[in-house]
């Protein structure tokens, strides 16, 4: 996020996006990337969009995903996809992660989100190992797109401002958040409502990883159709940081 003269600890700072939200003044906000994505589509690019799940119901209760697939891609992008799909890929590789930790007796957290790995890497180091090594949605994805389009600036949108500081290895070119979309399809006249209905990417479960407890539950979902029974394994579901922190304490 960028801000005044206050200093910010960034020894402790996880960048979860929730100063925005604190600040009494606005004085704070993260990183708008909105320019150089429009310069790229005036300058003739091929660009790439990746909806976040948490996007769908946002723009009202009949806008699916598949409408907002068809209302990105009126404003320029060459094509638009489900971050889902890359959730879906991201659940199989977690639950194969989690059948071989448990085999060695240990415990393991998702690494899903930017902010929560911060809070391990920064303030529970000795966790690290518990850590699952699967990339994000996001990440996998992006490097999915990265092949198929090598020539492709890859955009992804969502509401999560920590998804900006989420620097890995074939990830997107550029992290649009909501409002800088609504700005964009507010420019080009464009009513997700009124747009026609597009196949979807994802299962049920790929979109679940928007909603608390969506993650362990897309996971369960994976190891249930690999192993062929329901897994008997308990998990621990922390909605926001202060649950996140209780939770990793205690482990």
């Amino acid at each position: 996020a960028e801000g005044g003269e206050a200093a910010i600890d960034n020894r402790k700072c996880i960048s979860c996006g929730a100063c925005m939200q604190a600040c009494p003044f606005a004085a704070i906000s993260d990183k708008a990337q909105v320019v150089p994505v429009i310069a790229d589509m005036r300058a003739g690019k091929q660009i790439v969009a990746m909806l976040a799940p948490a996007l769908e119901g946002q723009f009202g209760a009949t806008v699916t995903m598949g409408k907002m697939k068809k209302a990105v891609e009126a404003l320029g992008f060459l094509k638009v996809y489900e971050v889902g799909l890359g959730a879906d890929a991201v659940a199989m590789a977690e639950a194969q992660e989690l059948l071989e930790h448990l085999d060695a007796g240990l415990k393991m957290t998702t690494s899903c989100c930017p902010a929560f790995v911060n809070m391990i890497r920064k303030h529970f180091p000795r966790l690290l190992p518990n850590v699952s090594t699967t990339v994000s949605p996001m990440v996998a994805l992006s490097r999915w797109a990265r092949e198929k389009y090598p020539q492709a600036k890859i955009v992804f949108v969502g509401p999560c401002v920590a998804k900006k500081t989420e620097e890995v290895e074939g990830g997107p070119d550029y992290v649009l958040n909501t409002e800088e979309l609504v700005a964009m399809l507010e420019a080009k006249g464009i009513d997700p409502e009124c747009m026609e209905e597009e196949q979807q990417d994802a299962s049920i479960y790929g979109k679940g990883f928007a909603s608390s407890g969506g993650v362990t539950g897309a996971v369960m979902q994976a190891i249930q159709e690999m192993e062929g029974e329901t897994p008997s394994v308990s998990a621990q579901r922390c909605n926001g940081a202060a649950e996140c922190k209780k939770a990793l304490t205690l482990l």
